[in-house]
């Protein structure tokens, strides 16, 4: 039996583990109409549960658009990947598609044959970046414009929608919500892991977005569902494990998805013989992934300076006292307060801190490193 427990990927189906009350959310506010802003840390599952919401759906009724922002680094691209997916989306039959893009005034139809004869057709922007904003503008109004012509409710999901002020975000938010407003057949859920940046779109009167929609703030896997979905898998394969090894598995990952999925898979491997996963081998999973990971650790190490090195040392060794209060510059030897504001600004920039919560309270973005940090000093 394959190992059930994926991580760094798209999980669906059965290995997703449950998000069904989320996911019913979701889908009620798809039929009627509204708009979503779903925030959550990184590592939560986020982008999972929009696949399987997307799966989740009645093609019959539904038709779902999604679009990372991450594929897509200017404005022209993005507004041709607008106007192509919701329309694919929409119409699969392929020569009603290319007389659909053929419509566009601002994009032009980019027709390919594959080596089996099959045709696929996609859009590209045949204007200069000035026009790229009407073109984006286009794109929408024809996929609320199409949705309404099929009779269905289109859904279009934008994850890493905080990246959108790498589009001059306050000019594009103001004409995004100047047309969606207006559409009577489509939903949209703008998904985002920089917390403070969707939080602020929403929030803030100065901002396009400003109550626009409801707030969905993505929580850890409940305890007593996420401890069913592993103890199902691991007695399905033949394993015996305890509650207690479940829960401290759980614990292990602060519950963060990704972060118990890779502790699960790594007990699965270190067990394929023995099938017995008890309290001494759950202690040595951060360990053996720590090992795994040594190569990419080092390398992020030699970016890092010496002052930053302390502070990520001193976070490792105490993560519970708030690195600005002075029993923890005392306890590390570490300068006043104002000169280490850089290093932590650095190191949220560079992904490897995140700042949380009311304060300076800051966390490592990958769990793991911390143990490998820990490690090292040990040498």
């Amino acid at each position: 039996m394959r190992n059930p427990f994926k991580y760094g990927g798209i999980v669906t189906g059965p290995y997703f583990a449950d998000r069904s009350e989320e996911i019913k959310t979701l889908e009620r506010e798809i039929e009627n109409l509204n708009r979503v802003f779903l925030v959550s840390p990184r590592r939560f599952g986020k982008t999972c549960l929009l696949h399987n919401l997307m799966g989740s759906l009645d093609p019959d009724g539904y038709a779902v658009a999604y679009i990372d922002l991450n594929a897509f680094p200017d404005l022209r691209s993005f507004a041709g990947a607008v106007a192509s997916l919701t329309t694919k989306a929409l119409e699969t039959n392929t020569d009603k598609l290319i007389k659909l893009f053929a419509g566009f005034k601002r994009l032009r139809p980019n027709i390919s044959i594959g080596s089996e004869g099959d045709v696929s057709a996609s859009l590209e922007l045949a204007v200069e970046e000035k026009e790229a904003m009407a073109a984006l503008i286009e794109g929408f109004a024809h996929a609320d414009a199409l949705a309404e012509r099929k009779r269905k409710t289109l859904a279009i999901i934008i994850d890493e929608f905080s990246d959108i002020e790498k589009y001059n975000g306050g000019a594009v938010e103001k004409a995004l919500r100047a047309e969606i407003q207006t559409h009577q057949h489509t939903s949209y859920i703008f998904s985002g892991s920089e917390m403070s940046v969707m939080l602020s779109m929403v929030q803030n009167k100065k901002r396009a977005f400003y109550k626009m929609g409801r707030i969905m703030a993505l929580e850890p896997i409940k305890q007593e569902t996420y401890e069913g979905f592993i103890q199902g898998w691991f007695e399905k394969g033949g394993y015996s494990i305890s509650s207690d090894c479940v829960r401290e598995i759980i614990g292990l990952g602060q519950g963060i998805t990704y972060n118990v999925q890779r502790l699960c898979h790594t007990a699965w491997e270190s067990a394929i013989e023995s099938k017995e996963i008890d309290a001494p081998l759950t202690e040595t999973l951060p360990a053996i992934i720590v090992k795994q990971d040594a190569p990419h650790y080092e390398v992020l190490w030699q970016t890092i300076s010496a002052t930053q090195k302390v502070l990520l040392i001193a976070l490792a060794q105490d993560p519970d006292t708030p690195p600005f209060s002075k029993a923890f510059l005392l306890r590390h030897k570490i300068g006043p307060a104002s000169s280490i504001n850089a290093s932590f600004a650095s190191l949220v920039k560079k992904g490897i801190l995140i700042r949380q919560g009311p304060g300076a309270q800051y966390r490592f973005s990958d769990l793991f490193f911390p143990f490998w940090i820990t490690e090292i000093g040990k040498l």
